[in-house]
């Protein structure tokens, strides 16, 4: 939490001041090189959701028009854009670029997993935007599937998952589906009478679920074409990309273009995006060159094929959860945060969950947008917030996130990060 936050909130619930917000602005104009430099450093901090408060303290309900404090802030302070969601909730008022705004909507605010799979129980906080974190076999993708269902049975206990929000809960497990208190323990609720059948607002948070596991084969692959009125969909793995962009072609030309313009910004050697008949009822992707050769599906660079994969989720069929493993795969380094760009957007309308192993994805996020996975055998798995490691108000100082977590991260315990508690006394 950003330090000024509560204050901020505190000001805007007693009616003392009025907050504006804001996206960064450069830290220098300069001149030529320097300029440029500052310029990108605005985008980026933008583009991983650092935003500005400015408060303004009210004398008898009124700023003050007179003196020196006329017309000027009182307190100017960095928060984050989920921070900037609860404060246009309680009153805040943007000031920025419309495009920026952050927009507050219901999302799953919390997660409890109990017996599924490694997980004896976790509990842990989730925003628009999150990535879970940490080495191979913690339980990262365990979570994920989770969330894509009702968890099954682990070793004969009875599976259960909560999910929070607005003070609502949503436990999938024995007897069934129901919603109650988010202080009421999920067995206290049955056996008091306190559950009650799921309101549809809560089954919206999380149904449907579309999960994002790309495949290079997958997405080159002919694919049948999508019948006018039906929805815009690819499968889990990307099967059926064709498809989407052929009807962004007859549906949505703007779209095509504007993709189109930005693939051959990124990708220099391409002149436009191609799609072939492959027979009377399938397509497959291609990109012409700009030597005029043409690229079909089976030898497109995987990267590409990454990229055009996320350039066309934002207009899928809507979905209010999107999980994603390793949005990072088959991507050069400098394409990432294009691709971060993609889905914090999309983070605005559904909520997307990511399990990565790239700390360039983390330097697009905010503290409070990681958590680390961690496994242990006495404890299975263990989520803990990045904001919530050892000596992070210091070292986050020194470090960007995904440099952070890259310094001190061994791959097994992560014992420089993670408390002392979760890392069994046989270990080092």
């Amino acid at each position: 939490m950003s330090h000024d936050f509560p204050v901020l909130m505190e000001h805007l619930a007693k009616k003392t001041g009025e907050v504006e917000l804001d996206v960064p602005a450069p830290q220098s104009s300069g001149e030529g090189a320097a300029a440029a430099r500052f310029a990108r450093a605005q985008q980026a901090a933008i583009r991983r959701g650092d935003r500005v408060a400015h408060l303004y303290e009210l004398v008898d309900g009124r700023r003050a028009s007179n003196g020196a404090a006329a017309g000027r802030a009182s307190l100017t302070t960095e928060i984050t854009e989920n921070e900037g969601r609860a404060l246009i909730i309680a009153g805040a008022s943007w000031v920025g670029p419309a495009e920026y705004r952050p927009v507050p909507r219901p999302h799953i605010e919390r997660i409890r997993i109990r017996g599924f799979r490694c997980i004896q129980e976790i509990e842990f906080p989730l925003t628009p935007l999150h990535a879970l974190i940490g080495p191979n076999d913690s339980g990262k993708s365990t979570i994920l599937e989770a969330l894509m269902g009702a968890p099954r049975s682990n070793a004969g206990a009875p599976s259960e998952m909560t999910t929070f929000s607005n003070k609502r809960a949503l436990t999938c497990g024995p007897p069934g589906v129901f919603e109650h208190g988010a202080q009421v323990e999920p067995n206290q609720a049955i056996r008091d009478n306190l559950a009650s059948s799921p309101s549809p607002a809560m089954l919206a948070l999380a149904s449907p679920v579309r999960m994002v596991r790309l495949d290079p084969d997958a997405m080159r692959q002919p694919t049948s074409l999508i019948a006018q009125g039906n929805p815009l969909e690819y499968g889990p793995r990307g099967h059926g990309l064709a498809a989407v962009y052929d009807a962004f072609l007859s549906r949505r030309l703007d779209v095509f273009l504007e993709i189109s313009k930005r693939f051959t910004e990124l990708f220099p050697t391409a002149r436009s995006i191609q799609l072939t008949n492959h027979s009377e009822s399938t397509k497959v992707l291609g990109v012409e060159l700009k030597d005029g050769r043409s690229v079909d599906a089976f030898r497109l660079s995987e990267g590409m094929l990454y990229w055009l994969a996320f350039a066309a989720l934002p207009y899928l069929n809507p979905a209010p959860l999107i999980l994603v493993e390793e949005p990072e795969n088959g991507l050069h380094p400098s394409r990432i945060a294009d691709v971060m760009r993609v889905l914090r957007d999309i983070s605005n309308i559904s909520q997307i969950i990511i399990a990565t192993h790239s700390p360039l994805v983390v330097n697009e996020l905010q503290p409070d947008e990681v958590t680390i996975i961690t496994r242990t055998p006495e404890r299975g798995t263990i989520a803990t917030p990045l904001s919530q490691t050892k000596n992070f108000e210091q070292r986050s100082k020194v470090y960007a996130l995904g440099e952070l977590w890259l310094n001190y991260a061994d791959g097994d315990l992560e014992s420089e990060l993670v408390a002392d508690s979760t890392i069994p006394s046989t270990a080092g």
